[in-house]
């Protein structure tokens, strides 16, 4: 099959972004944009009507600003060498923007300045069996069951009644009907498996509700991690450990495992960590290791799982099916690095960094 390549223009470059398999949620100031996974715009979601925080301007404000704003009045429109801004009376000598503050250009961000993304579809009651057997009754994605119900979030139903989290300085936010619900923790939000967790330096906690996070569990001196429904697999910066299986596995056994890790993801029934010349891989069921597979490069700073298809790197991409052991290079023809590698169901979405653009890999 044909690897095909759709670039897409961004208001501005992207450095925190999320998919729930259907839907691609991209931070940009003062909200998100939210995209089909293919790349169909759908909408954009201002954060500023629902979270009013205060948020410190960039230093130097534009050219012309007032040095005695009245106290009273309409907002104040400054022109200076750079995109149009009103600000509120008195918020200017204050040095902040708060919630109904005009945002014309995305310059300066009204909104709170999101740190990371993270999301899982919603889910349904089925039923499955083995033929000859009862059916039983199965949790299954959402999207697999048909049009859902639309979400507060969009006209365009992008949040089909899954999770959208995200953090901002010290809190995990819960994005749904209404303001969003937030509970302190200073970290970022990972998902995988249908759950989200907030994961900061040497914590973890499993998000369970809105406003609510499990017992915190312990990550001695985390480097990686990657989520696979209620389990964390994890390693550690003091040792060659992968943690969070039935058993620890060293990964420096041999000189297959030397070397330095790159990134880590669940994939296909096995926890693959990125290393010098291809990848480790471990079973997700037994935590038994498996078979070193080459790639073009390692460690690489990204792997993502896009529908059972593994893909990683830094510049340009490798894709590895695991079924058939078939790996492909796809050339992005970039002259930066990537700065963001996310997957959306079958698709997967390339963020150079520095660049306000995207390229949905399909």
């Amino acid at each position: 099959m044909d690897i095909a390549v759709t670039r897409i223009g961004l208001p501005c470059p992207v450095r925190v972004a999320a998919s729930d398999g259907t839907t691609v949620w991209c931070a940009v100031p003062g909200g998100l944009r939210a995209y089909t996974a293919s790349g169909t715009f759908l909408r954009d979601i201002s954060l500023r009507d629902d979270l009013p925080v205060r948020q410190p301007l960039p230093d130097g404000l534009p050219d012309g600003l007032p040095d005695d704003l009245p106290e009273d009045g309409p907002a104040q429109e400054l022109h200076g060498g750079g995109p149009r801004v009103s600000l509120k009376s008195g918020d200017a000598r204050e040095g902040f923007l708060t919630t109904g503050d005009t945002l014309e250009s995305g310059v300066f961000p009204a909104g709170p300045e999101l740190r990371s993304l993270a999301a899982v579809p919603g889910t349904v009651s089925g039923t499955a069996g083995v033929p000859g057997t009862l059916a039983e009754t199965v949790v299954v994605p959402r999207s697999f069951a048909g049009q859902a119900p639309a979400s507060p979030l969009s006209a365009a139903n992008p949040l089909s009644r899954g999770t959208l989290a995200a953090t901002t300085g010290d809190r995990v936010l819960w994005f749904g009907a209404g303001p969003p619900a937030e509970a302190p923790f200073d970290g970022r939000v990972v998902a995988g498996g249908g759950e989200i967790w907030a994961v900061g330096d040497g914590l973890a906690r499993r998000l369970i509700g809105p406003g609510r996070l499990g017992e915190p569990v312990e990550l001695p001196g985390l480097d990686r991690c990657a989520v696979e429904g209620e389990r964390l697999w994890w390693t550690s910066r003091h040792d060659t450990l992968l943690r969070g299986g039935p058993d620890e596995v060293d990964l420096g056994e041999g000189e297959r495992g030397e070397g330095e890790r790159g990134a880590m993801a669940v994939c296909a029934g096995s926890v693959w960590i990125s290393a010098r010349g291809g990848l480790r891989r471990v079973s997700a069921w037994s935590g038994e290791p498996r078979r070193f597979v080459g790639t073009p490069e390692g460690p690489v700073p990204f792997l993502v799982c896009a529908n059972g298809v593994l893909v990683g790197g830094g510049r340009d991409l490798f894709a590895l099916s695991p079924a058939t052991g078939v790996l492909r290079v796809i050339e992005l023809g970039l002259d930066a690095p990537l700065g963001l590698l996310i997957a959306a169901g079958k698709h997967v979405w390339a963020f150079p960094a520095g660049r306000p653009e995207a390229l949905v890999v399909t």
